[in-house]
């Protein structure tokens, strides 16, 4: 996705050369993963209500949830942090794309102007 040219700029430090379409194809790659933990964390509320509705009352059932919802609660809030982090990995890899195309645009310009 990036090619490091290390030669020196005449106005700036070590350049980088980057596949937009790529990084495109990569940012919508993480965009459905996220979307994927989020239909996972909608199964999983669903099937904690269900289990809980299964297990019922009692000594035995109360013993259960004890045990069980400390654990379901870590699956969840796991599921949400990486959907988090997937996220800003997203918007990081986005960002800098548009920043290293904006930089170009700009360098076009400015040899389209010392051309001129």
């Amino acid at each position: 996705m990036t090619d490091p040219d290390l030669s020196p700029a005449a106005d700036a430090g070590p350049r980088v050369a980057a596949d937009p379409g790529a990084a495109a194809v990569v940012a919508t790659r993480l965009q459905a993963a996220a979307a994927e933990l989020t239909a996972m964390q909608t199964e999983l509320a669903a099937l904690l209500i269900d289990v809980d509705m299964a297990v019922g009352t009692g000594k035995s059932a109360g013993a259960f949830r004890a045990g069980f919802s400390p654990a379901a609660a870590a699956s969840t809030d796991r599921l949400h942090d990486v959907e988090n982090r997937l996220g800003q990995r997203r918007r990081a890899l986005v960002t800098g794309i548009d920043d290293l195309l904006n930089r170009d645009a700009e360098a076009s310009a400015r040899i389209g102007r010392a051309d001129a």
